[in-house]
């Protein structure tokens, strides 16, 4: 028989066996490239490199790909073929199983074969790796699908940058296409290091997604709630890391509320909206000193009224610590009897300097301060005595505060 030199060749072609040999220069087979078992369903590729120069045959460090469930070399994975001058060669083509190979083989440093199956199970061991297919097809779809649109979004990216420097270029939109999204989430399983850009980002596209999409799936209703609850979380950390501090940390607590001002909304029946931090309310002298600074100033929904909201910390003590008659009658603590004689100022200056202007109706005081967990048991009525009496200064724990946060994180888990 004639054989095409240096070629794979049909050396063996009957009711058992198909077997391809690579041939040299003089048409000599030297080296099993494929091996078809016919009635076992079962192909073998032989892995190899040569060089054409001087024939020699040397080998890659996977030897050996098995093919079970497979009789045809024709129905083989794209992955491990392809076309030139009309001839098919059968071998690691495509990129995806390429960079796939490369992951397997930094951490398997012995791997010698991979066995791709159309039953059984996949399995990892040192020197080989099995395959189900079914497992198999949908890495190297996902990985086909990532290098296409990172190349995509590369060219885009230097033709929009180069369209700011010259007009021989025009920028082109960059679209989010069908299964981008997806793909997107799930390259990551928590949310640990979110930040409130992130929240706001991802937050405003689901915003803006048609409402026929959001009815026929509920995935995206569940994505948004996974970045709330993340979120919440965070807000959640940070506050109990500043109720853990042994300090007063006023200016710690105020920064965290800048930041956070939606959390005095739900200390509110109606709609509310931070109006100014830090907000001067009057007060000044002659000399121009001493002007009434309240920590965050609110304005409801309406614009007709507005709430002054002071921060103290939470190592403010409520009560004092010994009682004034018996054994469950306390006074308030200098620094809870200052806190609200402070907000009734801040009002009464207030409403003297800007009550013509902007004709606030009854404006709310809210005296954020100490701990209700840390009163003692016959404390309790007494302080709560104490601030259902006050007509004209909400007094709200740090405790609570926080119970109000973990009330609304309970609601997104549940």
């Amino acid at each position: 028989m004639t054989h095409i030199p240096q070629k794979e060749n049909i050396t063996k072609n009957d009711v058992d066996k198909l077997i391809y040999e690579y041939c040299d220069i003089n048409g000599k087979p030297i080296f099993k490239a494929i091996e078809v078992d016919k009635k076992g369903d079962k192909i073998i590729l032989n892995l190899y490199r040569v060089n054409r120069k001087t024939d020699d045959i040397t080998f890659t460090k996977l030897k050996k790909v098995e093919f079970v469930g497979w009789s045809n070399l024709h129905d083989l994975p794209a992955h491990f073929k392809k076309v030139y001058s009309r001839t098919e060669y059968y071998g690691i083509h495509s990129k995806s199983l390429k960079r796939l190979l490369r992951t397997l083989s930094y951490k398997f440093k012995d791997l010698e074969k991979i066995t791709v199956s159309k039953t059984g199970n996949t399995r990892f061991n040192k020197k080989s790796i099995s395959f189900l297919w079914s497992d198999l097809e949908p890495i190297l779809k996902n990985i086909s699908r990532d290098s296409a649109s990172n190349e995509k979004n590369t060219k885009l990216y230097i033709n929009n940058e180069l369209a700011k420097l010259t007009s021989k270029f025009v920028k082109e939109p960059k679209n989010l296409y069908y299964g981008d999204l997806e793909r997107f989430m799930g390259r990551y399983d928590t949310f640990d290091k979110i930040t409130d850009s992130d929240v706001a980002s991802l937050s405003s596209l689901l915003n803006l997604l048609p409402k026929n999409k959001i009815s026929v799936t509920s995935n995206f209703i569940k994505t948004k709630d996974k970045i709330n609850i993340a979120f919440f979380e965070d807000i959640l950390d940070q506050f109990k890391k500043l109720r853990s501090v042994a300090s007063d940390n006023e200016k710690d607590w105020q920064k965290f509320f800048e930041k956070n001002a939606w959390i005095f909304s739900h200390l509110f029946p109606y709609d509310v909206i931070l109006r100014e931090r830090e907000a001067y309310v009057g007060g000044k002298t002659f000399e121009n000193k001493d002007g009434k600074i309240v920590d965050f100033l609110y304005q409801n929904g309406f614009k007709d009224n507005y709430a002054l909201i002071e921060i103290k910390t939470h190592k403010k003590d409520l009560l004092k610590n010994l009682a004034y008659r018996g054994t469950d009658v306390f006074s308030m603590s200098e620094d809870l009897s200052g806190g609200i004689n402070q907000c009734l100022d801040q009002k009464d200056n207030f409403i003297k300097e800007f009550g013509k202007e902007y004709k606030p109706i009854e404006p709310k005081c809210i005296l954020v301060i100490g701990q209700r967990n840390k009163l003692k048991a016959e404390q309790v009525k007494c302080f709560e005595l104490i601030r259902a009496n006050q007509k004209n200064v909400d007094i709200v724990t740090f405790d609570e505060l926080e119970n109000k946060i973990e009330g609304l994180l309970k609601v997104l888990s549940n």
